[in-house]
């Protein structure tokens, strides 16, 4: 996968593709990015919960083990 933010100056942009992606079907999509800052990136774990866990945000927990005891809770079903 491929992913790169820039900010344009012309309308023109020359995209390189690797070679493992040529002869086979691709997708290629141009997103508007507002209301960001340059550079602006997430600074830890911790800041990518706060900002994705919806009602978990306040809390203090691990997100891979809440995954693991969800999914152990299904695989005890079996």
């Amino acid at each position: 996968m491929l992913r790169e933010i820039i900010k344009p100056t012309e309308q023109d942009y020359l995209l390189r593709l690797p070679k493992e992606y040529l002869n086979r079907n691709v997708e290629i999509l141009v997103l508007l990015i507002d209301g960001e800052s340059d550079n602006q990136s997430i600074k830890s774990d911790k800041d990518i919960l706060k900002k994705t866990a919806g009602i978990f945000k306040n809390r203090n927990i691990d997100p891979l083990k809440w995954q693991q005891n969800i999914r152990a809770e299904w695989d005890d079903r079996t």
